[in-house]
C-alpha cells in the first residue's frame, strides 16, 4: 500500500486552492463539500468558481502565490499550468508540515485525492496511487452501479441507533451481530423506499430481542478457500470471513484471500506441509472448541475444498461430540480450479467418462490403493500431494497394467501466478517430478485428457513445459509391448 487511506475532518478548517482554471475548480468544489473554509489565489478564475465567489462560498485573493499563503491552512491544494508555481507553493506546504496535493504531478504531492463515491455520511474512496487516474474513475463507477442510492439514509438510520445500541447492548459480540442481522434483513429495504418509520420500528424491535438474548452463542465455520485465485473464494466464504472472532488459517491460504477477514480477527496460523505439522491437529481442534466455548466466531480456513482430502471431517467429528455449532462453507475443490487452469477436462467423451481423486500420502505414510481399479479404461486420475511418491505412483500404475506412454501432468501453485506446468509419461514421472519445486503444492493427473492442455489452457502462468515421453532406458518397443 503506497498511500493509507485517512479521512480528515476539515469542518471549521482553512482550505487553500491555488489556481484558477477548470482542474482547480473541480479539485476545490470536491474539497469544498467536506466544509472548509475556501480560499483561492489566482490572478484569473473560471467562471464556475466566480459564481462560488460571489455566492460568498470561496474568498479570492486577486494575484500570484505567494509561501506566506499557505499559513493557517490544514490542506493546500496547486493546479496552476505553471510547474515552477506548482514547484514553490509544493515547498511552502511541506516545509509547514501542511498536507498539500500538486494535480497531475504525484512527486509533488504528500497525499492523493481519490475517486469518490458519495453516498453521504458513507463515503468511498478508490486511488491507484497516482497510476492510472482513468482505472480509478473506471472502478469507482463500478461501485456507483452496485451501491443504493439511498444508502446514505442507511447510514444515518444506524448513526441514530448508535447510541441506544451501545447503552443496551455491552458485549461487543452482541453489538456486531445485532449490526449483522439489521443490516441482512429487511430494514435495508425500508429505508430505500422511504419507510424511514417502519426501519427504525423494526430497529427498535430487533434491539429488545438482541437485548434479552444477550452474547451470541459460539460458532465454527469450516471454510473452503478454493485452489489459490482469490477470485475463486466463494461469496459466502468473504461473507463469514468478514464476521470472524478467530481465523485459523493453512500454509496454502493466499495472503488476498487472508486480508479478506475482519481486520480485528485474531488470526491463527496453522499451517503444515508433508513432514512438517508445527501445530499437531488433536492442538488445532482444542483451539477451535476453546474459542467457541467462549462465544466466539471461529473460522476454520482450509485451502481447496475442506472436505476433499482437507481433513474437515476430522475437526469437525470432535466439535459434533461436544456439541459445538459449525456450519460448512464449501470451496472450489484444488482438483477443478487446477484442471480448468491447466487446460485439462477431467472427464470428456472422447477420453475419459469418470474421474476419480487420490491421496498421494497418507497418515501412516503407506500408499496402500487400489492401483488395479485404477487401471480401468476411460478414467482420469488426480492425486493430491502425490510428488513425495511419484515413483511409487509410477511404479504401480505400471505394474498393474496402466501403458507407460500414458499421458501425465504435474501442476504446481494451480490457478495462481506461479503455476507451472510439466507434461510428461508414466514413465517419465518419477524423473519429471524431481525437477520441481518443493515449496510449491503439487498435483498429478494421469489419463489421456492431459494431451488436450496445450490446445485448451488458457491461463498463463510461470512455465509450461514438456519432457521427453520415454526415458533413456525405456525404447517405444518395450512400451508397445507393454501395453500389449
Amino acid at each position: 500500500m503506497d498511500y493509507l487511506p485517512v479521512f480528515m475532518d476539515m469542518r471549521e478548517k482553512r482550505a487553500l486552492i491555488v489556481g484558477g482554471g477548470l482542474v482547480a475548480s473541480r479539485k476545490a468544489a470536491l474539497v469544498a463539500k467536506s466544509g472548509p473554509a475556501m480560499t483561492v489565489v489566482s490572478p484569473e478564475i473560471s467562471d464556475a468558481m466566480r459564481v462560488e465567489v460571489e455566492a460568498g462560498n470561496f474568498r479570492w485573493i486577486e494575484r500570484e502565490f505567494r509561501d506566506e499563503d499557505v499559513a493557517g491552512s490544514s490542506l493546500v491544494i496547486a493546479a496552476t499550468d505553471k510547474h515552477a508555481v506548482n514547484q514553490s507553493v509544493y515547498a511552502a506546504a511541506s516545509s509547514r508540515g501542511i498536507p498539500v496535493n500538486v494535480a497531475d504531478e504525484p512527486e509533488l504531492c504528500s497525499f492523493i485525492l481519490p475517486a469518490i463515491v458519495d453516498r453521504s455520511p458513507l463515503v468511498v474512496a478508490v486511488s491507484t496511487g497516482g497510476n492510472s487516474p482513468v482505472l480509478a474513475r473506471w472502478t469507482k463507477a463500478l461501485f456507483d452501479r452496485m451501491l443504493p442510492a439511498r444508502l446514505g439514509r442507511l447510514a444515518r438510520l444506524c448513526g441514530r441507533l448508535r447510541p441506544s445500541v451501545a447503552e443496551r447492548l455491552h458485549e461487543p459480540r452482541a453489538r456486531r451481530k445485532y449490526w449483522e442481522d439489521l443490516l441482512a434483513g429487511p430494514i435495508p429495504d425500508a429505508v430505500y423506499a422511504g419507510r424511514d418509520h417502519e426501519a427504525h420500528r423494526l430497529a427498535m424491535a430487533g434491539l429488545d430481542q438482541a437485548a434479552d438474548k444477550g452474547a451470541p452463542d459460539g460458532r465454527v465455520y469450516l471454510v473452503g478457500a478454493g485452489p489459490g485465485d482469490p477470485e475463486l473464494m466463494t461469496l459466502k466464504g468473504q461473507r463469514v470471513l468478514q464476521k470472524a472472532d478467530v481465523v485459523l488459517y493453512d500454509r496454502l491460504v493466499p495472503i488476498e484471500i487472508l486480508e479478506m477477514c475482519r481486520r480485528e480477527a485474531e488470526m491463527v496460523y496453522v499451517g503444515k506441509r508433508n513432514g512438517d505439522h508445527p501445530i499437531p491437529q488433536q492442538e488445532i481442534s482444542e483451539l477451535l472448541i476453546g474459542h467457541a466455548t467462549k462465544g466466539k466466531c471461529v473460522v476454520r480456513l482450509k485451502g481447496g475444498d475442506p472436505f476433499i482430502f482437507g481433513r474437515g471431517g476430522e475437526e469437525l467429528e470432535q466439535l459434533a461430540e461436544l456439541g459445538v455449532p459449525f456450519e460448512v462453507v464449501p470451496g472450489i475443490s484444488s482438483a477443478n480450479g487446477m484442471a480448468s487452469y491447466a487446460g485439462i477436462p477431467l472427464t470428456h467423451r472422447d477420453h475419459a467418462q469418470s474421474v476419480s481423486f487420490w491421496t498421494g500420502h497418507t497418515r501412516d505414510g503407506s500408499l496402500d490403493l487400489d492401483w488395479q481399479g485404477m487401471c480401468s479404461s476411460g478414467q482420469t486420475l488426480v492425486f493430491f500431494m502425490g510428488r513425495a511418491n511419484a515413483s511409487l505412483i509410477s511404479e504401480q500404475l505400471i505394474e498393474h497394467g496402466k501403458c507407460p506412454s500414458e499421458p501425465v501432468a504435474l501442476v504446481q501453485a494451480a490457478t495462481t501466478r506461479r503455476q507451472h506446468i510439466v507434461r510428461t509419461s508414466l514413465a517419465t514421472l518419477p524423473a519429471a517430478s524431481e525437477r520441481l519445486d518443493l515449496s510449491l503444492p503439487t498435483m498429478i493427473v494421469i489419463g489421456s485428457v492431459v494431451s488436450l492442455s496445450s490446445k485448451l489452457r488458457w491461463f498463463e502462468g510461470c512455465l509450461d513445459e514438456t519432457i521427453p515421453v520415454f526415458p533413456p532406458h525405456l525404447s517405444s518397443t518395450r512400451v508397445q509391448n507393454d501395453a500389449a
